[in-house]
């Protein structure tokens, strides 16, 4: 038996106290930095709060007044009193709603107005709650057509609105955040009571996992927020902006926006209090210590989203410019390697937040399309392909319409570098029937 001694060379990174919570404040909203200042606060007596706003104290709920006791999900008494008292006129939440359909470039009108029909038909909880039968009879559409729609309308911020149940919900909440536990999609749709009853022993037998893993989904989703509470802010304030980018005087300009962030500062009386006390050393610095890190978490934070506008306004200047037509694609990694930074940093700064340019307020994500290599080397948008499919088909001589190799070889002669089976599943996600269908159609 040989034993041969050899070194190897490993890099590897550890991420510090002050690093997780420095991301952990980038991935907040402007609402849900709001309540963690408050809450900090609560919590050391060094951090003084100015321009306290109690009402949005009220406007966040907690989850664990859910309860899942059985498959409806029901709400406890606690919590159905709180919603009832924070109902009020869904108009504002239905404007945000609405103001997002044009940007998606590639519907057609009557995609615009079953959208419109599904957003005035959410219920008080932001569920879709309709019969969808009598939505496929009233507009003469196919389910798949309609449940095509309803998919979309899911991805419109906040996320999840328009879900048919909670379960759905949270399913729709977990695939659109690139961090949730890879079970935490299991444990929804098999055991969500298991979930709502903290049987973190049971799932990990189930799975076989160990109870950390299992602990850590389950403390994921039941720390996902409500429907209700994602649409406070919007019903209260529409959408907010956490940036504007404008031009004053033939020059960009970019702002960030937090007029309604408490201020904070550092309680000098009780600092004095505790500096000088020796009992209380251990205290002392963790107080002064937790201050530190929340406000340069909030700084760097305003820091990164201020770079990543930066970034989009120099890689989508024709956006700034003209709209989201000229929007280019554009990914998470091309400003991750702009910035030198992690993608997944990217998408913790752009996460629930939004930028009011001269062209109205968009989700940060928004911004970001695939794209298609063409002959010149360039990228063309999804976007901008899925337009030119549509105004092929439009011109198109209805006796004999385009087959999807014909629609093929004329963007590629427009240099757009485009497989058959790409074209075909564009026209799909377009609601354009084949061209057989279309011929009799």
């Amino acid at each position: 038996m040989n034993f041969d001694l050899s070194m190897s060379q490993q890099l590897s990174q550890t991420l510090t106290t002050e690093l997780i919570q420095h991301l952990e404040v980038l991935q907040f909203s402007e609402e849900e930095l709001k309540s963690y200042i408050y809450e900090k606060a609560s919590e050391n007596p060094f951090i003084n709060v100015l321009d306290h706003d109690i009402q949005s104290m009220k406007n966040v709920m907690d989850y664990s007044l859910y309860q899942f006791s059985d498959s409806t999900k029901k709400l406890n008494n606690e919590t159905y009193s709180f919603l009832q008292t924070n109902i009020t006129h869904k108009e504002p939440v239905e404007k945000a709603l609405l103001e997002q359909i044009p940007l998606h470039q590639d519907l057609n009108e009557l995609d615009r107005k079953i959208l419109k029909y599904l957003i005035y038909h959410l219920d008080d909880y932001y569920f879709l709650k309709i019969d969808l039968e009598s939505v496929i009879n009233r507009f003469n559409v196919e389910a798949s057509y309609l449940e095509s729609l309803i998919d979309l309308l899911q991805t419109f911020e906040p996320i999840g609105v328009g879900a048919r149940d909670f379960t759905e919900y949270l399913l729709i909440k977990i695939a659109n955040d690139p961090f949730a536990p890879e079970l935490a999609t299991a444990f929804v749709q098999d055991h969500l009571e298991l979930v709502a009853n903290y049987s973190i022993k049971a799932l990990s037998k189930t799975y076989k996992v160990s109870t950390k893993e299992a602990k850590e989904a389950v403390d994921y989703i039941r720390n996902l927020k409500p429907p209700m509470s994602q649409c406070t802010d919007i019903r209260d304030e529409f959408i907010v902006a956490d940036v504007e980018v404008k031009k004053v005087q033939g020059e960009w300009v970019i702002d960030v926006l937090n007029p309604n962030r408490p201020k904070i500062e550092m309680n000098e009386e009780y600092v004095a209090l505790l500096k000088d006390n020796m009992e209380h050393q251990d205290y002392y610095k963790k107080c002064l210590k937790d201050y530190m890190l929340l406000t340069q978490g909030i700084n760097q934070r305003d820091k990164t989203i201020y770079s990543v506008s930066r970034v989009l306004l120099n890689l989508q200047p024709a956006f700034f410019e003209s709209g989201i037509e000229a929007l280019a694609p554009l990914t998470l990694k091309e400003v991750a390697s702009v910035l030198e930074v992690h993608e997944s940093t990217i998408s913790r700064a752009i996460r629930n937040k939004y930028i009011r340019t001269p062209h109205g307020i968009f989700a940060f994500r928004n911004l970001f399309t695939r794209g298609i290599s063409n002959t010149s080397g360039k990228m063309d948008s999804v976007q901008y392909i899925k337009k030119r499919i549509q105004e092929l088909v439009a011109s198109e001589d209805k006796s004999k319409p385009y087959s999807d190799q014909q629609i093929t070889n004329e963007l590629v002669s427009e240099g757009i570098q485009i497989s058959r089976r790409t074209v075909a599943k564009y026209r799909e996600e377009l609601n354009i029937l084949s061209s057989s269908k279309r011929l009799y159609a």
